[in-house]
């Protein structure tokens, strides 16, 4: 097993997401997400190093909240790791801003109350 990368714990969530590469906006499923990061699950996989612009609302009142990222990691084809679990393709997308300024802190507050449930 791999030796771990991230600097914030990922959440398991499944929810929409609207995002922008190169192309046109497409629409995906946020697979896991940490106050750094997501997965998203998708076909129209951009190249490491892209820009990218992701819209996506959470929590009860469902706030839309807005990131610049990038994406940092793609997996081009579905696979399976070595136990066994299912790994659907996509890209690893590292937040570089989130907007509006205090969504930052709403989101990071929200991600604690999922690992905590």
């Amino acid at each position: 097993m791999g030796i771990e990368k991230r600097r914030y714990p990922r959440v398991k969530v499944k929810f929409s997401v609207e995002y922008r590469g190169k192309n046109i906006w497409q629409n995906a499923e946020i697979d896991n997400i940490s106050r750094g990061g997501m997965f998203i699950v998708t076909e129209k996989i951009e190249p490491p190093g892209t820009n990218i612009e992701l819209i996506f609302e959470v929590g009860k009142t469902k706030r839309k909240i807005q990131v610049q990222g990038v994406v940092v990691w793609t997996r081009t084809q579905p696979q399976y790791n070595q136990e066994g679990k299912f790994l659907p393709q996509g890209m690893g997308i590292q937040f570089i801003k989130i907007f509006p300024g205090e969504a930052e802190n709403f989101l990071a507050n929200l991600i604690e109350e999922w690992r905590n449930e």
